[in-house]
């Protein structure tokens, strides 16, 4: 357990496996269900100075596995977005996009450059222009174009995979998705779920906190005929179940936002309001240092974040969900202590309890 750096130590730590690099936070589209919508501040992109820094620092980190370009933003919008596929190339780089500004030039680079990229595509034609105010045939012949060039270019990269964020709005579109990942050759299907951002928004969940026949039925329908197209896909909880297990802390994974701050995972990048089993909570903002100011490792190896990683992966903190008193208490809803006495708390984070998957 010492290699994941974990137990608090003096000695310090240069490994870190998994890095998510947000180069901006501004978008080219305005879906309905993104998280900033209830941002209070203009999105913007990394500055040139500061992503420098970022390349250059990755080159000290060991056994750095994974660097994921996404975060809450569409990476593609970045001006500098090919230079980095190409100064980052010798790791295994996973782009996550929606896919509307896969450019044939910028393909071919991503073909030379990329692992793996995740695409966002929440229903078919009418519900994708509903959510993501854009047409799905402009997505899904940029994808074709994509695979039509690697396979120009004898490249079995980048791998696609399909990402389905799940509702009640959207589910009858979900097996005619599964049939496009089919048509489209890609490796994987990935249903996530709704995390409501608005009022408006709540009543949209399709998972519940016990499991009733109505969820067990549609849960084992879809992994059936998913199964039956002979596709790898990540299907998430669809009811609460005892486990809790961070993806960030298991994958020793750290988040760096376009601001340069370093932060445990997407959901604490930025305040926000979500609305959690139908009730409103404020989520808190939560740093442990920028790197425009310090180093990665310096920031990595600090006492306050190898503390939060011990507490998350020993479950050192409440599960706010199923517990009785949820209703009538004031902490969850500020998001600025549990009752375990944390200061930024993961007591109700939907990512833990795998209703809502990462890539």
């Amino acid at each position: 357990m010492e290699s994941l750096g974990y137990r608090i130590e003096p000695t310090e730590s240069k490994e870190i496996k998994k890095i998510y690099l947000e180069l901006t936070n501004r978008c080219n589209l305005n879906c309905s269900i993104c998280y900033r919508k209830n941002w209070d501040f203009m999105p913007f992109d990394m500055n040139d100075q500061l992503l420098d820094k970022i390349l250059d620092e990755l080159e000290s980190v060991e056994e750095l596995n994974t660097i994921v370009i996404g975060g809450i933003g569409e990476p593609t919008v970045h001006p500098r977005f090919e230079e980095v596929l190409e100064r980052l190339k010798h790791h295994r780089v996973h782009v996550t996009t929606n896919g509307t500004r896969l450019t044939e030039n910028r393909t071919k680079k991503m073909i030379e450059t990329v692992h793996t990229i995740t695409v966002s595509v929440d229903g078919m034609e009418h519900t994708f222009q509903e959510i993501r105010g854009e047409e799905l045939s402009f997505v899904t012949d940029n994808l074709k174009r994509l695979q039509s060039i690697k396979k120009e270019m004898n490249s079995e990269f980048p791998k696609i995979e399909i990402q389905f964020v799940a509702s009640k709005d959207n589910i009858d579109d979900l097996f005619p998705v599964v049939d496009l990942a089919k048509s489209l050759k890609c490796s994987r299907i990935i249903i996530s779920n709704l995390i409501p951002q608005t009022e408006e928004a709540k009543d949209s969940i399709l998972y519940e906190l016990y499991p009733t026949e109505e969820v067990k039925k549609r849960s084992n329908r879809i992994r059936n005929y998913i199964w039956q197209q002979n596709m790898n896909f990540h299907f998430p909880a669809m009811t609460l179940k005892t486990e809790r297990s961070c993806d960030f802390v298991e994958n020793v994974a750290t988040f760096i936002t376009a601001s340069g701050d370093v932060v445990p995972c997407y959901r604490l990048s930025q305040n926000s309001e979500e609305y959690v089993f139908g009730r409103k909570k404020q989520v808190k903002k939560h740093r442990f240092g920028n790197v425009e100011k310090e180093t990665l490792l310096d920031i990595w190896n600090s006492d306050a974040y190898r503390k939060f990683r011990y507490a998350i992966y020993n479950n050192h903190y409440p599960s706010c969900p199923d517990c009785d008193l949820v209703n009538g208490c004031e902490l969850p809803r500020d998001g600025n202590e549990d009752c375990y006495g944390n200061m930024t708390s993961c007591s109700d984070c939907l990512w833990s309890r795998n209703f809502v998957i990462c890539p």
